[in-house]
């Protein structure tokens, strides 16, 4: 009898992949549920204008997840390798923290030095609401979301050993420490503006990350690294880096034309649309994470039809999801944007939700091509087809936004994947594939 019970468990054993993907699911949901949530209460607590400002600066935690130089990209694909081939990693790891010390010291200069100019650019449509405090505020918010930053490093590592269950409970964690202070702020009607509340939200989840680093470190402080590690990880990483802030100059082009064409309220309802749809895309990114470390090894033992065969059906299936996500918030839009922000008028017509849809939609089988190709270390087309798309990108978002506002910026996020990446990434991973 109990031969037969284990017998049956065997059978039933999960993949380890999917065990991840589950936990970032549920990581996911508590951190996109927390941003959600916390609309009402930031509004109530900063108004709609400086909330307006608030959505824009949070923008910024996508620009500063390239603090770490691509770093921990790299380091991941190589514990990823050295797991394969049954090799010891921990020099890369001790190498990576040495760096990547380096690095966050150098952004930190240069955020302090460009502050002023960039703000005055970026938040000059709310130079008064801010009180000439533009410099000031924009500089704690990247010293902030560079601690998250230089912080998933420790995810990188956890998620390339497999563990990524560790690395989702973590950073849920760090996200509901963050409402829970946000709670006591609100309810204890303490006042305070917008650059304490980037702090209590949002520093939490950088000091967390950074004390598992310190963890990690102290676990190999012994261990002696040679040059061959630190030049290793800058040649790969530099190629990660450059991916990084090509990436954020398509995917955060939105929020520099929206800063400068919308009017608060639309900035408002534009980012509270697309929190709310990041709680949806986020699930299917927690599956792209969890991939990442599979992919790599399947790569390596030239198992390539297992691979293809994975990736379909997570294509499928996340774009089935997107589409039966966006009607459901559309049936149930009036309950859940009078729950999410009760103070705003929101108005999202139909034509903005078909397009959120396809936009998505085309985000679910670009980001896993491209996260392919970055498995296999093989970023020249990226550099390529990625510049153009911030080029397509920027200018037909800021035409189409002047003649149709928010659904203008969506048109043109979608033409900047359409004509570029859309057809160039699974060609090229498909070329690649036969040549290895």
């Amino acid at each position: 009898m109990q031969v037969n019970r284990i017998v049956k468990f065997k059978l039933l054993k999960i993949p380890n992949h999917l065990i991840i993907a589950g936990s970032s699911w549920l990581s996911k949901i508590v951190i996109a549920g927390v941003q959600v949530a916390s609309i009402s209460y930031l509004l109530s607590i900063l108004g709609e204008e400086k909330y307006a400002v608030f959505s824009l600066l949070t923008g910024l935690l996508v620009w500063c997840s390239a603090v770490d130089f691509g770093i921990g990209t790299g380091l991941q694909n190589y514990i990823s390798e050295c797991r394969a081939k049954e090799n010891n990693y921990d020099g890369f790891i001790k190498a990576a923290l040495h760096l990547s010390f380096f690095a966050i010291l150098f952004f930190i200069l240069l955020f302090y030095v460009f502050s002023g100019v960039i703000s005055s650019h970026y938040l000059s449509s709310f130079y008064t609401t801010l009180q000439g405090e533009t410099r000031e505020i924009f500089f704690i918010a990247c010293l902030v979301f560079s601690s998250i930053g230089i912080g998933t490093i420790a995810y990188k590592i956890l998620f390339a050993e497999l563990v990524g269950w560790k690395a989702n409970l973590l950073n849920a964690v760090s996200y509901m420490i963050g409402m829970f202070g946000l709670l006591f702020i609100y309810y204890e009607k303490i006042s305070i503006d917008i650059k304490y509340s980037l702090v209590v939200m949002y520093l939490p989840v950088g000091l967390i990350s950074i004390c598992y680093l310190l963890y990690r470190y102290i676990k190999v402080i012994s261990i002696k690294t040679s040059k061959f590690y630190y030049f290793a990880l800058l040649r790969r990483s530099a190629g990660f880096f450059v991916f990084t802030v090509l990436s954020i100059l398509v995917l955060q082009m939105d929020y520099i034309v929206i800063s400068q064409r919308l009017t608060p309220t639309d900035i408002v309802q534009y980012t509270v649309t697309m929190k709310v749809f990041g709680l949806v895309f986020f699930i299917y990114t927690a599956v792209l994470q969890a991939l990442w470390p599979i992919c790599a090894e399947l790569r390596i033992k030239h198992q390539w039809q297992k691979l293809n065969k994975m990736i379909v059906i997570n294509i499928a299936t996340g774009s089935f999801f997107v589409i039966g996500c966006t009607a459901f918030i559309y049936t149930f839009k009036v309950l859940l944007f009078s729950i999410i922000a009760k103070d705003v008028n929101y108005q999202m017509s139909m034509i903005s939700f078909i397009l959120i849809a396809i936009y998505f939609c085309l985000r679910v089988w670009c980001d896993t091509y491209a996260m392919l190709l970055q498995s296999m270390n093989y970023l020249k087309v990226l550099w390529i087809l990625v510049p153009l798309q911030a080029i397509v990108g920027g200018v037909s978002q800021w035409y189409l936004s002047q003649l149709f506002g928010i659904n203008g910026v969506l048109l043109g996020l979608i033409i900047s994947f359409a004509v570029t990446v859309f057809w160039g990434l699974p060609l090229t991973y498909f070329i690649k594939a036969k040549k290895v």
